[in-house]
Parts: structure tokens; sequence; C-alpha cells
């Protein structure tokens, strides 16, 4: 029996080339779509996924009662050690870590590096490859260090560099020879090697805090403060013992914190324990997440208007159909022995369709690896899982697609299915009609969505931010040297780069226009009678950040232009002194409870964007690097003219000045662009969709149109016979089309407006939904099915009513 069904199948299929090569087609755009989408999904939700025990993971995240108090990412140094040591019952074990920058050196090779100073149990706890070493012990003293394959080869040539020398260089200049005892594997982007890494590939070296002595220190102990509780810049991982929940370590937290922390932090600071399997998902307020559900929603989407091709064609074809099945009915064929000859058949043209996806998946995968800047798996790379998922969508797909039709066309009438009438399944029009005005929802919907993305990610970038972006480059500040001594040769090297010509204004500063700085302040400013003290952020420059950036100075001078550096003097911005409460901040003064030294406001600045346009501007504290002695940054702004050749001028520059030092630099431009990746790749994506949408539903529309037209032939021959014009067969077809179109818009405005709104909340700084988008989005989608109706209708109102009328 299956045999006839199959062979009747592909009787089917060649008898109606054209219908069955478009439901295939339009169902290898659905499902190749789903599948690289699918493939991207996988790769972003394997996001730490290497760790041994994943699941009993945990990093521990700062949430403080005043904002801004300190990082988020960070904790209490000697918190998670006092838990292990304390609750050991509970707590399995732990890891921590602080991310540096520094020049690493072999010999005459310089490098800038990411360096993570930390734990010497990192690769025991979450069990990475090594290449060469003791997993057990990659560690072998305080003086050992663990480096990567891809670092190995930068820094000596080979991979096996076992007991080779590498010296890291302090913030005093002070030298420290580290001897390398283990070398890892190329690792895929993780929480642990990736956070607070600037590099591609994550931190390069891995050094032990014990004896370390990277921040200046007078004691001669570890100067990273991973065992104070007084310290909140900690990067802190927990490992739970089995059958422990999270939860459990809340009074343990809150119970240390209040023994051992100062009452500034232990008051202020609840500890919260994120997952580790699902952390990158739901870090940055779940951008990642919230784009994969995005592009979720929009595969299936694509999918599902090419199974409304599939079920509208199917339904269509049935005219051709409808006798066979009334001879069957005679001969004894029962319903649901056609109900299954219809769904054996919706699924073999899925297959086929799937077959075909695989070609349409391994063309443009190198485009979506591009757009999406990933690396999705070739075919080759399927796992077990990929071909069982592709085989639940076509059985999925195949039944449901063929479900509807093999219904509508085994419930009708014996008598009038042998007449060939089609009575029974005309009665099931409605569907069709309902299926048409959905697919033109959905992809209206997504165009307009595609377009409200679109502008916001434009207004990104062309919003006024407050500052000038264009040819800002930002070279990292080598060498580090934390100190009064150090700031003086930065400041030498800055102002050696001024006298190049290709260099309009230059300045040094620790922090840039890309994130929340790591300094949060708490302040007492002048005047405020509450005593609770305020929280700002701060930032060390120099007196030509605001020239150089070009931020605009509303009331008194960003320091000392001209004069002598005069030590306690800062500069606020508008925000601050809104925060503070005064309408003069000129002269004032801001205290601040830690017992530092009060500072003098002398000049004010308009507020401009340091950090996404995801935070609202927040009040802001400027300081003098040679007040607070650490740097990071050297941005120069470039003058008018080539862009290539002034950077070759910089560069060689840099070398005459600090020949030691790597030349390393960015732009600010893209700097912006990884501040809103997510976006950007969702733009690229859901352009992608919509193309692909309005190339669905124009073979939809050709299908159905063909299918109706061929049924309805003599009728416009008839009416041609009795006087009816072109535009009369026209507007005959366009008119049944128009009212599916216009309550498709009906539908697909109200709804996408929503969505897109809650899409938009999530941003401080957001675009006002325009109609125009709306207006442009319909019309364009009905200008593309009228012109496909008038062309198809065209040609048959063209042909000789004669011949016409001879068709059977």
């Amino acid at each position: 029996m299956l045999k006839n069904y199959i062979l009747i199948a592909f009787r089917q299929f060649t008898r109606h080339k054209m219908f069955s090569a478009l439901n295939v087609f339009c169902l290898a755009i659905g499902i190749s779509f789903c599948m690289l989408i699918g493939q991207y999904i996988l790769h972003e939700s394997s996001v730490n996924s290497i760790y041994k025990d994943v699941h009993q993971q945990y990093f521990l995240n700062s949430q403080w009662k005043v904002k801004n108090t300190g990082p988020e990412m960070t904790t209490v140094g000697a918190l998670v050690k006092s838990l292990k040591q304390n609750y050991s019952n509970l707590v399995a074990d732990y890891y921590r870590f602080n991310p540096v920058v520094n020049v690493v050196s072999a010999g005459d090779k310089h490098f800038r590096e990411d360096v993570s100073i930390g734990d010497t149990n990192l690769v025991s706890m979450y069990g990475f490859p090594l290449l060469y070493g003791n997993p057990e012990k990659a560690f072998t003293d305080i003086h050992s260090a663990v480096i990567t394959e891809v670092f190995a080869m930068k820094l000596f040539g080979e991979k096996n560099v076992i007991n080779k020398i590498i010296t890291f260089t302090n913030l005093s200049g002070k030298t420290t020879d580290y001897k390398v005892s283990a070398v890892l594997k190329v690792l895929p982007y993780n929480t642990i090697s990736n956070a607070y890494a600037d590099a591609h590939f994550g931190y390069a070296m891995y050094i032990p805090f014990e004896g370390n002595q990277y921040y200046p220190s007078s004691n001669g102990a570890s100067s990273t403060g991973e065992d104070s509780w007084s310290g909140i810049y900690t990067v802190s991982f927990l490992k739970l013992q089995p059958g422990i929940q999270q939860g459990q370590l809340a009074g343990p937290i809150k119970n240390l914190l209040k023994l051992n922390a100062p009452e500034t932090i232990s008051k202020n600071l609840s500890v919260l324990l994120k997952p580790l399997d699902t952390y990158y998902l739901n870090s940055n307020n779940g951008s990642v997440y919230k784009t994969l559900s995005i592009l979720s929603l929009v595969a299936l989407g694509i999918l599902l208007l090419a199974v409304i091709n599939f079920v509208n064609i199917m339904i269509g074809t049935s005219s051709y159909r409808i006798k066979e099945i009334g001879l069957r009915k005679v001969f004894g064929g029962r319903r649901k022995e056609l109900i299954f000859q219809y769904v054996i058949e919706s699924i073999m043209l899925t297959l086929f369709a799937a077959i075909l996806s695989l070609v349409f998946y391994a063309i443009f995968r190198p485009f979506f690896n591009e757009i999406l800047n990933t690396s999705l798996s070739p075919i080759s790379g399927f796992h077990f899982r990929e071909y069982i998922s592709m085989a639940f969508i076509v059985v999925i797909v195949g039944s449901l697609a063929g479900l509807y039709p093999a219904f509508i066309l085994s419930g009708s009438e014996m008598v009038s299915s042998v007449k060939g009438k089609l009575e029974g399944i005309e009665k099931g029009m409605w569907m069709k009609k309902s299926l048409l005005i959905a697919q033109f929802t959905i992809a209206i919907g997504v165009f307009i969505f595609s377009m409200i993305l679109s502008k916001q990610v434009d207004y990104f970038f062309n919003n006024d931010l407050g500052y000038d972006k264009d040819r800002l480059m930002i070279i990292v500040a080598f060498p580090k040297q934390w100190d009064s001594i150090g700031v003086e040769k930065m400041e030498s090297i800055r102002n050696g780069l001024l006298t190049e010509s290709a260099v309009k204004d230059a300045s040094v500063s620790f922090d840039i226009p890309e994130r929340t700085p790591p300094n949060q302040l708490s302040v007492n400013p002048e005047g405020r009678k509450d005593n609770e003290p305020l929280s700002a952020e701060g930032i060390s420059v120099d007196e030509k950040y605001a020239s150089t950036y070009g931020v605009q100075v509303t009331k008194g001078k960003f320091f000392n232009q001209t004069g002598a550096f005069i030590s306690g003097e800062v500069v606020i911005n508008e925000s601050a002194m809104k925060l503070f409460g005064w309408k003069n901040a000129l002269g004032k003064k801001i205290r601040y409870p830690d017992g530092g030294p009060e500072s003098v406001v002398v000049g004010v600045v308009k507020d401009f964007h340091l950090t996404s346009m995801h935070e609202s501007i927040a009040p802001l504290v400027f300081f003098h690097v040679k007040d607070n002695r650490a740097y990071r940054f050297i941005t120069v702004k470039l003058g008018p003219g080539n862009l290539t050749h002034s950077i070759d001028l910089v560069r060689s520059k840099w070398k005459e000045i600090s020949p030691l030092a790597p030349f390393e630099f960015t732009f600010m431009d893209d700097k912006l662009q990884s501040m809103y990746q997510s976006e950007l790749h969702l733009k690229k994506a859901s352009g992608v969709a919509t193309g692909l949408m309005i190339l669905i539903i124009i073979f939809g529309i050709f299908g159905v149109l063909a299918l109706a037209l061929t049924r309805r032939t003599k009728e416009i021959a008839v009416r041609k016979v009795l006087g009816a014009e072109i535009h009369h067969i026209l507007s005959l077809f366009i008119r049944q089309y128009a009212a599916l179109l216009m309550i498709a818009n009906l539908i697909a405005w109200p709804v996408t407006y929503y969505f897109s709104n809650r899409w938009l909340r999530q941003y401080a700084y957001r675009i006002i939904q325009p109609l125009s988008i709306y207006f442009i989005a319909g019309i364009l989608v009905t200008i593309v099915a009228f012109v496909l109706i008038s062309l198809q209708c065209l040609k048959v109102a063209l042909m000789n009513p004669v011949k016409s009328l001879k068709t059977e």
C-alpha cells in the first residue's frame, strides 16, 4: 500500500511540475533559513558549555542599593575564599581573577596582552584542555604561567614552550620573570577566559595571585586585593557541591559580609549567583537572549510562509484530483487512507525540500558567518542531533502542511467528486483566504520591524553623542607606570605626537566612551543638607580631553589649559550638577565619605554619552590623571587628509618617541560598532529575512494565482466575448487581493507597533516610531502583490478568447 502511495505521489509531482517545484523551493528556503538561525542559536547557547560540571558553576555579581557604588561583574575579593573555608558542605571550589592589560616580553619581542591574575585552580576547576602541561597542576609555583597556544606561537613561533621565560612588567615599571608551565588549547568564546578581555581569543597569559606585584604595594604581598574585604573589584566564581541550590548561599554570604566587610559595603551590597550555563545569554540586560528570540520568531515566520504557500497550492490543485478522489471512494477507499496518501505526498515534498535546503545551507553559510560574526558548522560537521532535528522538521512540517488539504479533499461528497464538482472544496476556501491574510500579515510585520530596527541602529551612530567621534584614534598607552613619573612620561609621549602635522589634538585618559567607568564614587557635595552620600561615576583625564573629543565646556574651564597643574581640581557634567542641586557649580567643593581629600569644581561640560544608549547619561566627575596617576589610552584627533597616510605618520612618530612600547590602535567608530554588535547582527539578519519573505510571497502569489487563472480561463474568455475590457478583468482579481491586503495591514500594524515598542523600551535613548514606516511597508508589499497579479492576469486576458473557450 505504501509503495502505491509513493508511486502515485511521484506521478502527481511530475504531472504538475511547476507547482511541485514552487512548493519544494519555498519550503527549502524556509528550512535552510531555520537551519542557519538554528545553528546560530546552538552556537550562542553553547557558550560556557565547555566547563566541567557547568550546572554547578556560578558567577558572582554585585547588586548595590546605591546605584553605581561598584561594578556589577565584580565583588568583594575575600568572599568566595571564605565561603569555601567556612561552608565547605555547600561550596566545592572557587576561582577568582583580576583582569589587566600590559606589556609581555620575551627577548626583544614586546606585546600588549590581556593577562589574568588569579587563583591557580583555573584548569582543574573548569576542565580547560591543555596542549602541554599537567592538567591537575597547571601552575607549578608562584612564578609559573599558563599561556594560550595562540600566544605561544605569537611570542616564540612554536607551541611547545614549556619552561620558556616570559617577562611581565608591573605598574611601577619593575619586571618579573615567569616560567611557562602549561599551554592551553584554543578555547571557544566563554565567560572565564573572555570576561573583561579585549582580545578575540581572551586572555593570553594566566599568572598566580600569590607573589604578584602588578599593583605596587609596600608590604611585599600580593597587590591585587583578592583577600581584601574592602576591595570590590575581584571577578569571582563558585562551584557548588552536588545537589546544592544557589539560594542556600544567600544566608552564608550575608553573614560573612556582615562579620568582615565595612558597613559601607555590607549594608549596601547584595551578591547574586548567576548560573554560568545561561550567563552569556542573560548578560547585558539579556541582549543576546532577546536577539535569539527575535531571530527564532523570524525564522519560524519564514517557515510558516512557506507552509502557507504549500497548503494554498495543495488546495488549488484539488480541481485536478477531485474525480480521482470520487472514484476511489466509489471503489471502497476510506477517508483515513485518502488522508494518509496526501500526508505521504506532503512529507515527500518536504523531504525533497530538506535535501535542497542542505545545498542552500552550504551556499549561504559563509554569508551568514559574515553578517552574524560567527562560525556556523559546515554540513560535514553536523552531529546526530542536527540530522534528528531535520527529520523532525520534515515529519512535522510535512504532516502539518498536508493535513488540512487532505481533510478538505477527502471530505468532499462522493457524487460531487465523481462529477468533478468542487462544492465541498469551495466551502473550505475561507481557510485559503485566511492563510493568505496570515502570510501578508507576517511579511508586513517583519518588514516594518526590520525598518524600525534599522532606524534605531542608525540613531545610535548618527545621533548627537555629545562628542565628535570622527577620526578619533585610540592608542593603548604603554608603558604603564601608574605613578607621577609614569604620567609625566605619558604626557611627554602625548606632546611628542602633537608635533606631528597629521595630529590635530591628543589626550591621555583612563577611560574612553565605550563602557560604564569602573570607578564609582560616593560623594557629599557642598550645600547638601542630607548626609546620605550620592553616587556618581569618575574618570581620569588630562586637560586636553575636552578639546580632543569635542566635548562642550558650558561653564568655567576644563582644568588649567596654560599654567601649572593644580591638585584637587575636578570638572563635572550637567547631570552631576543637577544631581548635586547646584545652580552654579564653579568653586563648589565635593567631599568623599571614604576620607579622601576634597575636590573643587572648576568647570562643567555638556552631557555626552560615555556609555551606550541602553543607559541614561550618568552624573560624571572628571579627575586629572596627575591626581589619580592612572591611564590606559592616548586618544589622537587626526586632522583632515588621507587617513592611511596619517596613521603611518603617527606610527612612525610613536616608534621614534616610545620604541619599546607596542603600537596598537583602533578608531572610535569601531568601538561604537562593538557596543551595538547584537543590534547590528539583528539588523542584517532581519534585512535578509525580509527579502526572503518577499520572495516567498512572490512565489506564493504566483502559484495561487496561476491555479485560479487556470480554473477561470473560460470565464475570462466569456467576459471578453461579452465586451469586458482588459482593465475590467484586471480589476476583478485585484479587488479580491486588495481586500486581503487591507485586512493584513489592519492586523499587522497594531501588533507590530506593540512588539516594536516593547523592544525599543530597553534603550534609554530611542526613536519614536514614525507612521511613515507603516505606510511604506504596507504600500511596498501591496505594490509587489499588485504588479505580480497584473502581469499574470494580463497574460491570460490577452489570450484569444476563441482558443480559451476550447480549453478543457
